[in-house]
């Protein structure tokens, strides 16, 4: 059927009109029962001014109909007079809105942040722009109360490290005044002290060697707040062998090391040899007491990572504690046992996630471990 045929039969135009009819009813239920904010508005005047709103918006808004139609969101005070001429700004520009903000207003003042969009639409001879708004001021609020609170632990985060740092200095002191006199006391008096007081005297230095192996991790964790991340090429292999000989000067270990496939990453070489001592380290250290001691060591390309697994036979532990592992201070055996601070496997956390990755553990009590960290894979150092 052509409606500007002059041929036109009087029972095209009735089917027509009823079709318009039913169209414009369809349209108006929609409209009315919609479950976002919708208006449309007139654009004779030279004014955007209010010819019908929905429930919704009525109940949003908490203006009467009466209030609100023939008058425009400005005399109203959906919208102030500086974002009304921005969002018919971009109206005359781009002929619409789309999923734009907009931020409105309440009756009793309340913000009501929206994604907005304007359409124009013919009907009845009459042009009208038809407005939708989504009420997203839960979401908006959210997001500044997360941000809030990633400012305060940021903040927390730095006076802590500045704490550290501090407490740590100011530590030095006096420790070596306690390690100097103990060892002066063994020089001068050895000869002329009783076995209770060579007992003493050696849980003294033995002590301070503790607490200056502790200060020592306390001022590398809080440095690691502070320390950028300088990422080049890795030669992972290199830097492996590179650790393990390190391990073996100061470490007289009979574990056997294995490795497999160790895949070149992108990361701050220093950072990166820090990670590989401590975990190795660990592993040569928990699996020293049984009989046949081995560590095993690979990688392998796991979606868009590199997956590196460094895992021994040693003593393991249970796993209903493995969420104190990373923690600062947090040990799952005794320093009666093992030695150690407490702090390696934190420091081990924080570099991992200053690369972008993850790092998790497994471990059977009496069966041993096994360390998984991930670094996000770089096309360019894969070997």
């Amino acid at each position: 059927m052509d409606l500007f045929s002059d041929n036109i039969k009087i029972e095209d135009l009735g089917t027509a009109t009823r079709l318009f009819n039913e169209s414009r009813t369809g349209f108006l239920k929609l409209f009315n029962n919609s479950p976002v904010c919708m208006s449309m508005t007139a654009t004779t005047l030279g004014k955007r001014a209010y010819k019908r709103v929905n429930k919704k918006f009525i109940e949003k808004f908490e203006f009467s109909e009466e209030e609100i139609i023939g008058r425009t969101s400005v005399e109203i005070g959906i919208l102030d007079t500086e974002e009304s001429l921005r969002v018919g700004a971009i109206i005359k520009e781009k002929g619409r809105l789309q999923n734009d903000y907009v931020k409105c207003i309440t009756k009793s003042g309340k913000i009501v942040h929206t994604v907005s969009s304007i359409e124009f639409m013919e009907m009845n001879e009459e042009t009208y722009l038809v407005s939708f708004f989504v009420d997203i001021t839960q979401i908006i609020e959210q997001q500044a109360i997360i941000e809030q609170h990633a400012k305060q632990l940021e903040t927390a985060n730095k006076e802590l490290e500045a704490f550290s740092y501090s407490v740590s200095h100011d530590l030095r002191a006096p420790l070596r005044a306690i390690d100097g006199y103990a060892k002066s006391l063994e020089e001068d008096f050895y000869s002329i002290v009783n076995e209770e007081g060579k007992r003493m005297l050696s849980a003294i230095q033995r002590n301070a060697k503790k607490m200056g192996n502790l200060i020592d991790d306390l001022l590398a964790f809080a440095k690691l707040g502070k320390k950028a991340v300088l990422k080049t090429d890795i030669d992972m292999v290199s830097l492996f062998q590179e650790v393990l000989f390190d391990l073996k000067q100061t470490t007289h270990h009979k574990a056997e090391i294995k490795t497999g496939t160790l895949h070149a990453i992108k990361g701050d070489y220093a950072l990166m040899k820090q990670v590989l001592i401590n975990l190795l380290s660990n592993a040569i250290k928990y699996s020293a007491r049984k009989e046949s001691p081995l560590v095993e060591i690979s990688s392998e390309i796991k979606d868009d990572q590199i997956l590196y697994t460094i895992k021994d036979n040693g003593e393991g532990f249970d796993m209903k504690y493995a969420d104190k592992l990373f923690g600062v201070f947090q040990r799952l055996h005794s320093s009666d046992q093992f030695e150690g601070t407490g702090v390696g496997l934190a420091i081990v956390q924080r570099i991992v996630d200053k690369h972008g990755g993850t790092i998790s553990a497994n471990a059977e009590i009496g069966k041993g471990a096994t360390f998984c960290f991930t670094i996000p894979l770089k096309e360019e150092s894969i070997v």
